[in-house]
């Protein structure tokens, strides 16, 4: 009798180099609508007017949430982001080189989606993690199999 097994399990670290700047007790703005849950290294915008943080999905935004601003650093449950504000939440804001294969973007972003708020900004998703000296780098897994 043959036995497969396969795990989906990974060790590889989000940070890969730097001591990366996390700052605590942030508060993630409900979202009545969301039916996932919002997955840990989400990429993250900041609303300066309700200084709370949302998943970064519109680059044409001007209330302050069209630039990437920082890194979700757990997962938080659909339950709690429809239920209400969700309070005490970890941010990257900076100084590292993170895995660009773990980061996730929400509404089909990429590292290549550019900003333009305010009009001629013209900076991509990427340049713009890079002035908050988060730096993307590309991984190999040397573990997995060919």
């Amino acid at each position: 009798m043959a036995v497969e097994q396969k795990s989906d399990l990974t060790n590889k670290p989000f940070i890969l180099f730097g001591p990366g700047m996390i700052k605590s007790a942030q508060t993630v703005a409900q979202d009545a609508g969301r039916t996932t849950d919002m997955a840990v290294n989400t990429l993250m915008a900041y609303n300066p007017t309700t200084k709370k943080w949302e998943p970064f999905s519109d680059e044409t935004a001007t209330d302050g949430t069209g630039h990437p601003a920082g890194i979700l650093q757990r997962t938080l449950e659909t339950a709690d982001i429809v239920a209400g504000d969700v309070d005490d939440v970890p941010i990257l804001v900076g100084w590292c080189t993170f895995d660009e294969d773990q980061l996730v973007i929400e509404s089909s972003k990429t590292l290549d989606t550019i900003c333009n708020v305010p009009a001629g900004l013209n900076k991509s998703v990427e340049q713009m993690l890079r002035m908050l000296c988060l730096f993307a780098e590309t991984t190999i897994d040397t573990t997995e199999h060919a």
